[in-house]
């Protein structure tokens, strides 16, 4: 095996079949390095994931340690004492009432286990007339079939639309392209009258639950809603019994400034999900947080919560999240993050919202997003035969910058947005290069690029 693989060399099945892929070798820190040699900033944690960087090795010790003791147990036949910490530590801090929590090993499992969670309480309440699933669009929440199916984005449905469920869905509060202003104000009052008008049009009682990111992540590039939004959001669900599952599976766990991105909103969901930073990419965890007292009726019902896989609640895994959290404690990460991710997006603004291919940098916290545009005026997107985001990516990953990409968040096929979260151990020095570096790559490509816009 060389430095890459192309497809069909090797025995891997790779997602993309017309690049060759550079085999990594170790990391450190915010970097990458290959077998080559070559060094990479990774400006977006891969896929927003490693929070707490690479090779951290408080992080692995922790691991370490318990699998040391014991890797796997059946979580039908056992709890661990990680389990019980990682619990403890996330319920303590988390916003309302949220006070257990339930392991699995991804965000698109959390996700199904969630809605599952809200069809089988209300089943168990008496209420099985309440069954549909409220969701957004532009949005994400995972590839599995009705987490798919839950997410906006169109495209998916050539490929997979006659296996995808029925979800009935809201417009995203999106800053940059909502369809009244002022956003905060009228676009708040859109949004808000929308929920409002679904509510009535589908009736009350057939509504399990919404699900929503708190922060929009590479969907739109990380927008938030305007500010009294989920306050609002939250009181129409409680009137109308309705869920409310909180998506913060890539804007959780200090993405956005604070544990929970949830915090800042005033926000009491019902469940929530998290994921990606929670493990920082040192084993497959995602956790699923929910109240007592909706435990209750499931507990007074059925008897048992009807979701069960193979790693639910695996100790080395959830090690993994106690590890991390307990990191992110110690060192006051979060905390300090908040200053880092102000310097990072007020340089981001400063070099590129007057780019003529950026119409918006937005974002909150180590979550930022680049909106590519054909014209600044009229927010015209890039034609996506173009392939803005595959090219400008590729010059990137040449000059050493892992970055996210995003498309079609316009109509499902229009739209392209460069997404950046980097670690948030990062500091302003790391700032100041993968910034000068991400410049410096945009203007290398637009110059051959921008012919095409002409």
């Amino acid at each position: 095996m060389g430095d890459h693989v192309k497809y069909p060399e090797g025995h891997v099945l790779l997602r993309k079949f017309h690049e060759a892929l550079p085999v990594i070798d170790r990391g450190e820190g915010i970097y990458l390095f290959d077998t080559s040699g070559k060094r990479y900033i990774d400006g977006s944690c891969g896929a927003l994931v490693t929070s707490v960087g690479y090779s951290n090795k408080e992080v692995v010790d922790v691991i370490t340690q318990q699998l040391a003791k014991v890797p796997y147990v059946n979580g039908n036949h056992f709890t661990s004492r990680a389990c019980e910490d990682l619990a403890t530590l996330l319920c303590d801090r988390a916003p309302g009432r949220l006070d257990r929590a339930f392991f699995l090993s991804s965000g698109s499992e959390a996700i199904e286990a969630a809605i599952k969670f809200a069809r089988q309480y209300f089943v168990d309440l008496g209420e099985p007339s309440k069954y549909k699933v409220i969701a957004r669009t532009p949005g994400y929440h995972g590839n599995t079939l009705f987490a798919l199916s839950a997410s906006g984005r169109p495209r998916y449905k050539k490929f997979f639309g006659p296996l995808l469920h029925d979800v009935v869905m809201l417009q995203t509060p999106y800053e940059y392209r909502a369809p009244v202003e002022p956003y905060e104000g009228a676009g708040e009052d859109f949004y808000i009258r929308q929920l409002e008008d679904t509510i009535a049009r589908e009736g009350a009682s057939t509504v399990a639950c919404i699900l929503l990111e708190t922060v929009s992540g590479t969907s739109t590039g990380g927008s938030c809603a305007p500010k009294s939004y989920f306050r609002r959001l939250q009181k129409l669900c409680r009137e109308h019994k309705i869920l409310m599952i909180a998506d913060e599976v890539l804007c959780g766990v200090g993405r956005t400034g604070t544990f929970y991105a949830a915090e800042q909103e005033f926000f009491e969901p019902d469940l929530m999900i998290l994921g990606k930073g929670l493990n920082g990419g040192y084993a497959p965890l995602s956790a699923l947080l929910t109240r007592t007292d909706l435990v209750d009726v499931i507990a007074k019902g059925s008897g048992s919560f009807m979701h069960a896989q193979t790693y639910i609640n695996t100790p080395s895994s959830v090690a993994a999240g106690l590890g991390v959290v307990q990191f992110l404690d110690r060192h006051r990460i979060i905390e300090k993050s908040r200053e880092t991710g102000a310097y990072f997006l007020s340089e981001l603004k400063r070099r590129f919202e007057k780019h003529p291919v950026v119409g918006h940098v937005g974002g909150r916290g180590l979550l930022a997003g680049l909106e590519l545009v054909k014209d600044k005026r009229s927010k015209a997107p890039i034609p996506r035969s173009l392939k803005a985001s595959e090219t400008l990516g590729r010059v990137l990953m040449d000059k050493g910058l892992v970055s996210w990409f995003n498309t079609g968040q316009i109509d499902g096929t229009e739209g392209d947005i460069l997404v950046l979260g980097p670690p948030l151990t990062i500091t302003k020095t790391e700032i100041d290069e993968l910034v000068g570096l991400l410049e410096e790559g945009v203007n290398t490509w637009f110059a051959s690029f921008s012919k095409n816009l002409i």
